[in-house]
């Protein structure tokens, strides 16, 4: 996996390297063994997801081997049940993960091509025709963000179509031309969902189903239907709120609603820590793409003035973290925080799924740490 090789991150990304080698860093005994390094890990995430609360299921390998796998604290406060690794939880955005995998496989397959502009697919859609499928994949399409509405999460209750979803921001003007920048807009998502069903002929459900999650046995995944029908779904939880209207991370209540038609595929499929691994592997032994596509889909996208762009087409960010190449791709809801990072180089794969919003503990910032130690840091 050497081959997959990506540019040092660049000025817009120094923040986030920042934070994650302050993390690293801080991991600086060296992990002398597996045994070691999964009870380190072990340790950490007992403290993060204590016994009786809600909790996380996580999944590390290193070079194939299974370093810890395990579930912590409660998928259900009320009825007390405890994680497990079969534990299935909402993906968020690393639903995206999916969506790119599907428009990758249709593209390997020569049913459309990444430089196609959008309109040749769907000529009604609202975008410029100079918008093309590898703007939306690297969110450089200048899109408003549908999400992005004052009554959002009173919107995101109900069910709704795609079509609702592209009407949702179909007169907010773009922020850039394609290509100028690159800032992150679940509607890209909603678009490539759209030319998926259209090219395919049948529902983004469907398809990943039959292409994706049918074929690498990964049973717990879904992307259709309801949350409320997903056997073992985990509870979701956020904080409560003060009489100042400030985030009361003492007391976790059951998360407002939203449902899968209104995330779709930005954010509305389900899964298991060992479903997501399922996907890992079939990934990147070819088994999803072919492999010269899986090595564009980790590269940075080039911007107009030749600079990249922090997301790649295959729908990951991707930075340098302690010196190591990582891709990752997170996600975040109210009662949802989602993490899933590769280093490729140490051949290292951290999938951390939880039931509680992000904020304490920080899922993101947690798995990179979860990383460096599997890394010997």
């Amino acid at each position: 996996m050497s081959s997959f090789g990506w540019a040092a991150s660049s000025a817009g990304r120094a923040s986030l390297a920042a934070g994650l080698c302050f993390i690293l860093c801080a991991c600086a005994t060296r992990a002398a063994d597996p045994q070691q390094a999964a009870s380190r890990i072990d340790s950490l995430l007992s403290r993060e997801y204590p016994a009786g609360e809600h909790g996380a299921a996580v999944l590390v390998s290193r070079g194939g081997t299974v370093i810890l796998k395990k579930g912590y604290g409660l998928t259900d406060t009320e009825r007390k049940e405890p994680v497990t690794p079969e534990t299935v939880f909402r993906l968020a955005s690393v639903t995206k993960m999916f969506t790119a995998s599907a428009i990758l496989m249709l593209a390997d397959k020569n049913r459309l091509a990444l430089d196609d502009p959008v309109a040749k697919i769907l000529p009604d859609s609202p975008v410029s025709g100079q918008i093309a499928i590898r703007h939306l994949l690297s969110h450089t399409a200048g899109l408003a963000d549908y999400l992005d509405r004052p009554d959002s999460m009173a919107w995101a209750r109900n069910e709704h179509t795609v079509q609702d979803l592209i009407d949702a921001f179909k007169d907010k003007r773009s922020s850039f031309a394609p290509g100028e920048k690159n800032v992150y807009s679940n509607s890209n998502y909603v678009l490539l969902g759209a030319i998926i069903e259209k090219v395919s002929g049948v529902s983004f459900g469907q398809f990943v189903k039959a292409n994706l999650f049918g074929p690498l046995g990964m049973t717990s995944t879904s992307c259709e239907g309801r949350f409320e029908d997903v056997p073992g779904l985990a509870a979701a939880y956020e904080p409560a709120r003060t009489p100042e209207d400030q985030l009361d991370w003492r007391r976790l209540l059951v998360a407002r609603p939203y449902t899968m038609s209104a995330l779709y595929t930005a954010g509305g499929c389900v899964s298991s820590v060992e479903d997501l691994a399922r996907f890992h592997q079939g990934l990147f032994s070819g088994g999803v793409v072919g492999k010269r596509t899986l090595s564009e889909s980790f590269k940075h996208a080039r911007l107009n003035n030749g600079s990249t762009g922090a997301m790649s087409l295959g729908g990951w960010q991707l930075d340098t973290v302690q010196g190591r190449r990582a891709a990752m791709r997170g996600g975040a809801l109210p009662g949802v925080c989602t993490w899933f990072l590769v280093m490729p180089d140490e051949d290292i794969v951290v999938i951390l799924l939880s039931n509680r919003t992000p904020g304490k503990p920080r899922c993101g910032m947690l798995a990179v740490q979860i990383a460096g130690i599997a890394a010997g840091e």
